[in-house]
C-alpha cells in the first residue's frame, strides 16, 4: 500500500502512548518506533473486524474497568465496543481541554444559547460530550436530544424562543426537523449557527435553512464513534476542508484515497492505522496546517445475482438521469417469490416521482450491466421511492445502503 499524503507524525507522542499500554500489561504487541517509516512497517493498517477482535481481547483481559463504555450503532455491521477515560485526567495538555479551547476559538462563545440535538444513548457519548464541552465554555445550554422524544413541539420551540436560542447542534436530519416545525408553527427563532455532524448537509437542505434563517452559517464537525471529533470546517475556511486536530489524530491518505486514522489520545482500545471507511484527501495549507477534504465511504457495494455492484454506479446513473446524487439510499430486501428487491430512494418529493421520471431512471439504471442482467434473469426487481421513504439510523444518519435480505420477505 502506498501513502499519497499525511499530516505530521509525532513519534514521541506515539511512543509514550504505546509505552503506557505496555505498563498496563496490555495483551497486544505494540513496539515503539523510530520514525514514520518504522511506524508504517511495524503497524499494518487494520479494518473494523480486526478492531472488533482487539476490543474483544481486551474485554476478555479485564481491561474495560473504570471507564465509559461506548459502541458503534451496529446499523450496517456488527457493533464495535469501545471505551474512554478521557475525562479522568484533564490537564492543559489533554484532549478534552484542548478540544474545548479549539471549539471556543472557532465555533462557540459564552453569548451563544445552544440547542443540543445530538442523540443521547445508543452506547455513544456525542450528546453528553457536547453537553460537557458547552458547559465548560460557558454557553447557555438547552440539552434537548432527539426532539420527538419530548412529544410536545410547540412547548419545545417556545422554550427555545424564550431563551433566544441561536445555535443548533445535531445531525442534518434533527436540525431540519426543528426548522420544519418552526416554519409550520410560525415560531420565530433567530438562528445564526448550524453545527452539524454525522453526514453532509446537502445543498437543498442548506437552501431551506437559509430561506428560514438567512443569517445562519454552517459549521461541520468530522469524527466517528471510534474517535470523537477529529476535524472542523467553519465558514472562514475553504468549503469542505476540515482542519485536522493534528495534536491528537494522525491521518494518512492511500493512493486509492482511503483514510487511515491513528488516535493519539491513548483510548482504552488502541486505534492505530484504522481504516475509518471514508475516502478523503489530506492537504497541507500555506499556513502549514493540515486539512482533510472528505469524500464518500470506501467501497460501498452490494451483491446481486452473484455479482458486486458499486454505489458509485448508482451515483452515476442518478446524475445521468439529471438528478442529484448527494443524498440517496439503496434498500435491499427479498420478495415473497424469493427475488432480490432493489429499492432506490432518491432525494425528490413523492409527487415528482411520476411515470416520466421513473422511465428515465430505468433507462439509465439498466446501463449498469450487472443490474440489467439480474433483472433480465428474473432474480431481481427494481423499485423507486422518494425522500419520504428515507430510513435514518438512531443517531440521525442516512446510510446509503441498507441490507435486510436476511430478514422476512417483503411484498416488493
Amino acid at each position: 500500500m502506498n501513502i499519497k499524503s499525511r499530516n505530521s507524525f509525532d513519534v514521541e507522542k506515539f511512543n509514550n502512548m504505546v509505552g503506557d499500554y505496555t505498563e498496563q500489561s496490555y495483551p497486544l504487541d505494540m513496539p515503539r518506533v523510530t520514525g514514520y517509516d518504522d511506524f508504517a512497517q511495524k503497524y499494518p493498517p487494520i479494518n473494523k473486524q480486526a478492531l472488533v477482535a482487539i476490543s474483544d481481547k481486551l474485554i476478555h483481559a479485564n481491561k474495560f474497568k473504570n471507564c465509559y463504555v461506548i459502541s458503534t450503532s451496529g446499523t450496517t455491521s456488527a457493533p464495535l465496543v469501545l471505551a474512554s477515560r478521557i475525562f479522568q485526567l484533564v490537564t492543559e495538555d489533554s484532549y478534552p481541554y484542548q478540544i474545548r479551547s479549539f471549539m471556543a476559538e472557532h465555533v462557540f462563545c459564552v453569548d451563544d444559547t445552544v440547542v443540543n440535538l445530538l442523540t443521547a444513548g445508543c452506547l455513544g457519548y456525542n450528546y453528553e460530550g457536547m453537553c460537557r464541552l458547552l458547559e465548560s465554555i460557558g454557553s447557555t445550554l438547552l440539552p434537548v436530544g432527539r426532539p420527538d422524544v419530548m412529544n410536545n413541539m410547540p412547548s419545545l420551540l417556545g422554550t427555545m424562543a424564550r431563551f433566544k436560542a441561536n445555535v443548533l447542534v445535531g445531525s442534518p436530519t434533527g436540525i431540519i426537523q426543528i426548522a420544519q416545525a418552526a416554519e409550520q408553527l410560525d415560531v420565530d427563532l433567530a438562528i445564526t449557527k448550524i453545527v452539524f455532524v454525522g453526514e453532509a448537509f446537502h445543498s437543498g437542505k442548506r437552501g431551506f435553512i437559509q430561506t428560514l434563517w438567512p443569517k445562519a452559517q454552517f459549521y461541520s464537525l468530522y469524527g466517528a464513534t471510534e474517535l470523537g471529533f477529529a476535524a472542523l470546517n467553519t465558514p472562514t475556511m475553504v468549503p469542505h476542508h476540515h482542519l485536522i486536530l493534528s495534536d491528537w489524530f494522525f491521518i494518512e491518505q492511500t493512493d486509492a484515497g482511503e483514510l487511515l486514522v491513528t488516535d493519539l489520545k491513548a483510548p482504552v482500545v488502541p486505534i492505530i492505522r484504522y481504516r475509518i471507511g471514508d475516502v478523503g484527501e489530506v492537504i497541507q495549507a500555506a499556513d502549514n496546517q493540515y486539512y482533510l477534504k472528505i469524500g464518500q465511504r470506501v467501497a460501498e457495494e452490494f451483491s446481486l445475482g452473484g455479482h458486486r455492484i458499486s454505489l458509485t454506479l448508482v451515483e452515476q446513473a442518478l446524475i445521468a438521469a439529471g438528478l442529484s446524487a448527494e443524498a440517496f439510499q439503496v434498500k435491499l430486501s427479498t420478495t415473497d417469490a424469493g427475488k432480490d428487491c432493489v429499492t432506490v430512494l432518491i432525494d425528490v418529493e413523492q409527487l415528482a416521482l411520476d411515470a416520466s421520471l421513473t422511465a428515465r431512471l430505468e433507462e439509465k439504471f439498466f446501463h449498469i450491466p450487472k443490474l440489467k442482467e439480474a433483472v433480465a434473469r428474473g432474480v431481481a426487481v427494481v423499485k423507486w421511492g422518494s425522500s419520504a421513504d428515507f430510513s435514518y439510523n438512531p443517531r440521525g444518519k442516512l446510510n446509503r445502503l441498507l441490507e435486510s435480505r436476511n430478514q422476512l420477505a417483503t411484498a416488493c
